[in-house]
């Protein structure tokens, strides 16, 4: 599903990653940690296509983005979802148009738009909240329909960058149960952070990462 071979990220001479190596299979539900300019929010870069390589290889998906042509970019990423941390969602339109605008943008019709939008929302337990507007919501409830509008085209990945880094104990909890209900679907799902509690005990795999290198790949 996502395979790094000596990938390597250099930003005005400091290298962010460094001769990176791993593979992650479809399914998987992988934690990627380390301390702040480990690399971790440059890997999942990478995996998105939003920067490129300096040395090295990365495969994603079946596609080889060293020789994707740039025209193809749109459809690997509709592979991927993104959560980010602070969420970027339009404070000028109701939740129900953020979560939609991707699609709207694909050319779905308004029918299919309905259906996956209100599948997304009550996965994440917010049907209720269709036409609020950003502002309007919690911070809790900003990340959840963060989370509705990465899955409402269905991607085969999902990637989130420190999704419960500004999220009280309770909130976390529910975000975290959310994206276990994700996986369990059979999404492949890679979440970059620093709270250990998130993946302590859970038995999954973790990706430790210390200035730019893979120091340790373990169960959590």
């Amino acid at each position: 599903m996502i395979g790094f071979k000596d990938v390597t990220r250099i930003y005005d001479n400091m290298t962010a990653l460094r001769k990176v190596t791993f593979g992650i299979e479809k399914g998987e539900f992988v934690y990627i940690t380390g301390p702040s300019g480990a690399g971790k929010s440059t890997l999942l870069k990478l995996i998105y296509l939003a920067e490129k390589p300096d040395e090295g290889t990365i495969r994603i998906a079946g596609w080889d983005t060293d020789t994707l042509r740039e025209s193809a970019i749109p459809y690997l990423r509709r592979n991927i979802g993104v959560v980010f941390q602070d969420f970027k969602l339009l404070a000028n339109r109701t939740v129900y148009d953020n979560i939609a605008l991707a699609l709207r943008i694909r050319g779905f019709g308004e029918n299919e738009i309905k259906g996956r939008v209100q599948d997304a929302l009550k996965l994440v337990g917010l049907r209720h909240k269709t036409d609020n507007f950003p502002v309007a919501l919690s911070g809790g409830e900003q990340q959840r329909i963060t989370i509705a509008r990465a899955i409402v085209g269905e991607p085969t990945v999902l990637l989130a960058d420190e999704p419960t880094g500004n999220l009280d104990v309770d909130n976390a909890a529910g975000i975290m149960k959310i994206f276990k209900e994700i996986n369990a679907r059979g999404t492949t799902i890679l979440i970059a952070t620093h709270n250990r509690e998130l993946f302590r005990n859970t038995g999954l795999r973790v990706l430790w990462f210390d200035s730019g290198n893979l120091v340790a790949d373990e169960e959590g």
